[in-house]
């Protein structure tokens, strides 16, 4: 497989005149791209819309009058959202000059209603931004390395946008040494879930999980975290003799495994380990072995659920 460099691709989205490009502004580069490597990419830029389409509606809602931000925290709100366009671009590039379909943007509803709650939220999606992106080096590395330099550096742009909500939550911008990583298919889950039903014109191809909501603990250090979830569903109905466990993703450490104990149908509890640390993935499993993370989101029950410490 001949190796083509991304750059062309990325070239062409942010600068006025593209490194290698037509009339038009699109490159003539032809890319070979396996089937697998599409369904990443196609991934990453579901991702990539949901992001684009969370910063066009902030800069929209902002004011340069925000009592706790003001115009200057606007303007880097109005440059990241320029940032995920950039992103969005780059990726149907790629996937345009391989003959593969672009994935249009959903209809979205996030749950913020004020400047707290936007930052919250855009926390969590960036980690969800960064984290994805992380993962998607691994596989793509082994089917076209000549992509990983190009999203090695969108990964680490949405890093920054991290920072950029830590910094504007009056939190240590730089939480963790490393990202944790979110398989595709968690990821494709994380989104969904802020996509109008219906409003998807073209989804990648990844599995839908059960869903499950989790309670942060408030009696103390030493409280379990509830979980919560909808026992009819197939997953659970499978495994209802099983027992459960929460697995606990944090940076580059294999999951930790607790058990979660029943409480009441669709409802239980599980003691969050110590020592976890920034972005924390997790998901209800009925086993607690598996180190890998892809093996580990085959075996999801439900989930995933993301959580800031």
């Amino acid at each position: 497989m001949k190796a083509v460099s991304i750059f062309p691709f990325l070239g062409a989205t942010v600068l006025a005149a593209p490194l290698c490009g037509n009339a038009t502004g699109t490159s003539d580069t032809r890319l070979n791209l396996l089937p697998s490597t599409v369904t990443h990419l196609q991934l990453a830029l579901f991702l990539e819309n949901l992001e684009a389409e969370f910063f066009r509606s902030a800069v929209s809602n902002l004011t340069d009058q925000d009592a706790r931000h003001g115009a200057s925290f606007r303007q880097t709100v109005q440059a990241a959202a320029m940032q995920e366009v950039a992103h969005q671009q780059a990726l149907a590039n790629i996937l345009g000059a391989a003959g593969a379909a672009a994935v249009p943007p959903c209809r979205y509803v996030f749950p913020s209603t004020n400047t707290d709650e936007f930052l919250s939220v855009g926390k969590t999606l960036s980690v969800i931004g960064a984290g994805a992106t992380v993962g998607l080096v691994g596989p793509l590395s082994a089917t076209n390395p000549e992509l990983v330099q190009g999203i090695a550096s969108i990964a680490a742009t949405e890093a920054r946008h991290a920072a950029l909500f830590d910094v504007a939550n009056d939190a240590a911008p730089n939480p963790t040494a490393f990202e944790t990583p979110i398989p595709g298919t968690w990821a494709f889950n994380l989104a969904l879930g802020l996509a109008v039903p219906g409003t998807c014109p073209l989804l990648p191809p990844h599995g839908h999980l059960a869903q499950t909501r989790c309670i942060p603990p408030g009696g103390g250090p030493d409280a379990p975290t509830r979980f919560t979830w909808d026992a009819a569903q197939e997953p659970f109905k499978a495994q209802s003799a099983e027992p459960l466990y929460v697995a606990w993703v944090n940076q580059m450490r294999p999951p930790i495994y607790t058990p979660l104990g029943i409480s009441a149908p669709g409802s239980g509890d599980a003691k969050a380990p110590e020592g976890l640390q920034g972005a924390v993935v997790v998901v209800l499993t009925a086993q607690n072995r598996l180190e890998r993370l892809e093996e580990l989101a085959a075996a999801t029950l439900a989930g995933p659920v993301v959580l800031v410490v």
